[in-house]
């Protein structure tokens, strides 16, 4: 029954399809996350920028490991499915990852801002992103509602816990909170220690680490005329991505060390390019005494 539907929304296939729908696909990769959830932290809504990164790679930390528990194999290779941009499809079928990252980005931010122009765009790249998914013939229907249904499990779930923080009058050291950075990321390791867990999870600490470092020290703002924000984005996001790929040759190979180069490249989002920005004047408020 999957295969019969894959191969129905494949008699469409045309040269102008195949590129349009790996355009769309994209919208559901990290490298486009790593790209806008850093315009809402430097630009937008400090706060809010990292709770929908956390949220994201809670919805990447959940998705892995149903990857590797399930272990369902892709439609590649089945006789009769046309499979393109596999390079794309990294691990195991269930659930989609684009599925559930797009629905739990673009979801977070409907439930956020609660808009009706975002609920048509969010809702429309969602859909896209996920049957672009199943036209590249890199899943199954299964995945894609599976991936969606879990997203909003965790987007409830986040929420819920969200209300509870900002209502807590529970007040905790800056010391203790970078330990937990530390040690929550790092039991969540040890629970399932996946390649990719090693990465995210460094991620999270180095982005919490800075993030509460950030707000003792200098408590770093958004606000920028439009000319700065431009160049704000530009030095940032350069910046990380020459950490990300340029600590591959410094430092040696293996996951506790990729840990180590994503949380340096979190330390960058949440506190390096805060400090530049501030040194270089590209936002309101200057560092505290």
């Amino acid at each position: 029954m999957q295969a019969e539907i894959l191969k129905a929304i494949q008699t469409i296939s045309n040269p102008f399809l195949d590129y349009f729908f790996i355009a769309v696909t994209m919208l559901g990769s990290s490298g486009f996350y790593f790209i806008f959830i850093p315009i809402f932290y430097w630009c937008v809504d400090k706060r809010f920028g990292l709770k929908l990164g956390l949220i994201l790679i809670s919805s990447i930390y959940v998705n892995t490991v149903l990857k590797e528990i399930t272990k369902i194999a892709r439609p590649i290779g089945y006789p009769g499915i046309r499979s393109i941009f596999t390079q794309s499809a990294g691990g195991y079928s269930f659930p989609s990852g684009h599925a559930q990252g797009s629905t739990t980005l673009w979801g977070t931010l409907m439930v956020h801002y609660q808009k009706k122009w975002l609920w048509y765009v969010g809702t429309a790249i969602v859909l896209l992103v996920s049957f672009s998914r199943m036209y590249l013939g890199v899943h199954w229907p299964m995945d894609i509602a599976g991936g969606i249904l879990i997203a909003i499990l965790i987007i409830i779930l986040s929420e819920l816990i969200d209300s509870i923080i900002k209502e807590s009058t529970f007040d905790i050291s800056i010391s203790f909170k970078v330990i937990l950075s530390i040690l929550i990321p790092a039991l969540l390791i040890l629970i399932f220690p996946h390649k990719d867990i090693y990465e995210y999870m460094g991620l999270i600490s180095g982005t919490l680490i800075g993030y509460f470092i950030d707000k003792e020290k200098f408590d770093f703002t958004v606000h920028a005329p439009l000319q700065k924000q431009i160049l704000k984005l530009l030095i940032g996001i350069i910046v990380f991505f020459v950490l990300k790929e340029g600590l591959k040759f410094v430092l040696p190979s293996g996951n506790i060390f990729n840990a180590i180069r994503y949380a340096i490249c979190g330390l960058w989002l949440s506190l390096g390019a805060p400090y530049v920005f501030n040194i270089f004047k590209l936002n309101e408020k200057s560092i505290k005494a």
